[in-house]
């Protein structure tokens, strides 16, 4: 069942949405749970999540739906955004938020419908490699294909991704275990890598995302072997 958040501070708009989405439901055959939420703020309160894909008006009380959805990727990177707007002139600042679509108010049903098959699509397609894992109050959720290497520094995890740095706390022997169907070698006590980001190999180093890492002496040739294994499936 898809988990659909409706982010609207107008009802009639957003009982336009819920109609909309209760019609595809019996057109597409897929069975969807909505949320509605009068403004960013309150959405985001105690956010857990657990929803597949956001609705997000851009002219929110409050907190605008462009600063809502920036907060939202901080700790939900792979929640599919679609925007919702009467002002055209604002979708653009959408993709720096990595959103789905957008539609223009007043939305049409058609219009709706191909914004939300989009939407489906995506989600099918990222859930194969999700993954969560616990920060302070929160759990955040991405997939580990935009996970370009794992650090540990003392007791802090830092996950170095496509959208930026993550902090979270545990032990590197949890994440290579819960990275361990993915392509993912620990090169060094304190590194996991994700071996499809690896952009060359030099020495005793390699070089993930402009970053250069030291592989330990007694992992080099497990890796090399790992590495090239995994270079000849591609």
């Amino acid at each position: 069942m898809l988990k659909i958040a409706i982010v609207e501070n107008d009802a009639q708009d957003a009982e336009l949405l819920n109609r909309y989405i209760k019609r595809y439901e019996k057109e597409a055959g897929v069975s969807a749970q909505v949320s509605v939420f009068e403004d960013g703020e309150l959405f985001l309160l105690n956010y857990k999540t657990h929803f597949d894909i956001v609705f997000m008006d851009i002219l929110l009380v409050g907190i605008d739906g462009l600063e809502a959805a920036r907060r939202l990727r901080a700790i939900d990177q792979e929640i599919v955004i679609v925007f919702v707007t009467s002002m055209a002139q604002y979708a653009i600042k959408g993709y720096e938020v990595d959103a789905c679509d957008f539609a223009v108010k007043p939305v049409t049903y058609a219009d709706f419908y191909m914004k939300m098959h989009k939407a489906v699509k995506r989600v099918k397609t990222e859930d194969q490699d999700i993954i969560t894992f616990k920060m302070t109050g929160s759990i955040v959720k991405i997939s580990a294909s935009t996970i370009y290497y794992v650090e540990v520094i003392k007791h802090d995890l830092i996950y170095h991704t496509v959208s930026g740095e993550i902090k979270s706390h545990g032990t590197m022997r949890e994440v290579e275990e819960k990275l361990s169907p993915y392509s993912f070698y620990r090169i060094h006590h304190s590194y996991l890598v994700n071996l499809a980001h690896v952009l060359a190999v030099h020495g005793d180093t390699i070089t993930v995302n402009g970053t250069v890492i030291k592989i330990s002496r007694a992992k080099k040739a497990d890796f090399m072997q790992r590495f090239a294994e995994f270079a000849q499936k591609r």
